[in-house]
């Protein structure tokens, strides 16, 4: 289910696991919830120069190696294998009702396009508070591939995806290696705490301009397209089939770029046109197989007896389906701690700090995601937004 979706609560206290259908996706999403705290934690505080160190420099290449430009990539995969799943559902049901099968699809897209317009306005409400919000481009790129996704139409899909994946590496090899690394430290905090009352307006009119352009200049629309494209083929559905695979993935797309890219780095010192070529590819292509190597992990995980009955595994699945919910709240989460830290005079933080903070904000929303999982309350954000999606729509 992509996010926003929500399964059918179990009664308080039973806590059952879901299907293995939706296991693995959960799974993903609960654990991506993680990268993307990390990912964003930069934007609440400055950095701190003056403390370097070696704890200070592994934790910055560890963020570079695993984190950076592979977040996202993975939430987009889930968006689409999620959209996927929602549309192939809307279908059959139609079908079961006697619609023909062109209307079935038209049915479906009409469906997913509501929820991608939904998607746009959430974002939009977000962004008031964090302009580099992501709900906006996944609302956008779920409205442009709906009728790619209803009429499983593959080919122009891997057409799409592989023109939007070689424009948005030409991006970064023309903006260079300095400003694709470019992080903007505090930069949230600066304009939601220092530029009062014309924050939200700031950041808002920031993010009308960032979320469409973000679309053709990312991977996350490629990364949107191969979620659809993996999804009902058993992969995820059934991933004790398909070891061997999710493993080749994980070593090429993870283990692989992980020890070769600090070795090509250091190569490439001093030469500005390898440097911009190599985190092009790093940040663009090499990203986009680090998501699925990520998604490839977790399936390999999952395949494995027993998993999901442990309380960790039980928490991060609550938490997936409830990713909506839980994202939104991590903002509301560090926009609170960058706040009371400004109260005392601290808006500058190592990374190994910046990094703690993440880790702590999203270990808190999986805490809280269990408990409502115990409790059988659904996320109030996928509440809403199906209600939303639904209104006057008969799914």
């Amino acid at each position: 289910m992509p996010p926003g979706e929500h399964a059918k609560i179990p009664a308080p206290g039973t806590g059952p696991l879901p299907g293995a259908r939706l296991l693995v996706p959960d799974l993903a999403r609960g654990t991506m919830l993680a990268l993307i705290a990390l990912a964003n934690v930069h934007h609440w505080f400055r950095s701190d120069p003056d403390t370097p160190g070696p704890a200070e420099e592994v934790v910055t290449g560890l963020l570079s190696l695993l984190v950076d430009a592979r977040a996202y990539p993975l939430f987009a995969l889930l968006l689409g294998y999620g959209l996927a799943t929602l549309a192939r559902r809307s279908i059959d049901e139609g079908l079961a009702a006697g619609l023909a099968p062109e209307e079935a699809e038209r049915r479906a897209t009409t469906l997913l396009r509501r929820r991608g317009l939904w998607l746009v306005a959430f974002g939009a409400a977000h962004a008031l508070f964090f302009a580099q919000d992501i709900l906006g481009v996944y609302g956008i790129i779920t409205i442009s591939v709906a009728g790619i996704v209803t009429a499983r139409r593959h080919r122009a899909a891997l057409i799409l995806a592989g023109s939007v994946g070689a424009l948005a590496t030409l991006f970064l090899l023309s903006v260079g290696a300095e400003s694709a690394l470019a992080r903007n430290h505090g930069s949230a905090a600066q304009v939601l705490f220092e530029q009062a009352p014309l924050g939200p307006i700031l950041n808002l009119t920031t993010w009308v301009v960032v979320a469409p352009a973000t679309v053709p200049i990312s991977m996350a629309l490629p990364a949107a397209l191969l979620g659809v494209l993996i999804a009902g083929r058993g992969t995820l559905e059934r991933p004790h089939r398909h070891r061997r695979a999710l493993a080749l993935v994980v070593v090429v797309g993870l283990v692989v770029p992980t020890i070769v890219m600090p070795v090509l780095w250091a190569g490439a010192s001093g030469d500005a046109i390898l440097e911009g070529v190599l985190v092009a590819w790093h940040q663009g292509p090499v990203g986009l197989l680090s998501g699925a190597a990520y998604l490839a992990l977790i399936a390999l995980v999952a395949s494995h007896r027993g998993t999901g009955k442990g309380p960790m595994s039980r928490a991060l699945a609550a938490t997936g389906r409830r990713s909506l919910s839980a994202y939104l709240a991590q903002t509301v989460l560090m926009a609170l701690i960058a706040g009371v830290l400004r109260l005392y005079g601290i808006d500058s933080l190592t990374s190994v700090w910046q990094a703690l903070i993440a880790v702590t904000v999203w270990a808190v929303s999986v805490l809280g995601c269990f408990l409502a999982e115990h409790h059988g309350v659904p996320g109030p954000a996928e509440r809403c937004l199906r209600r939303l999606v639904h209104v006057n729509t008969r799914v």
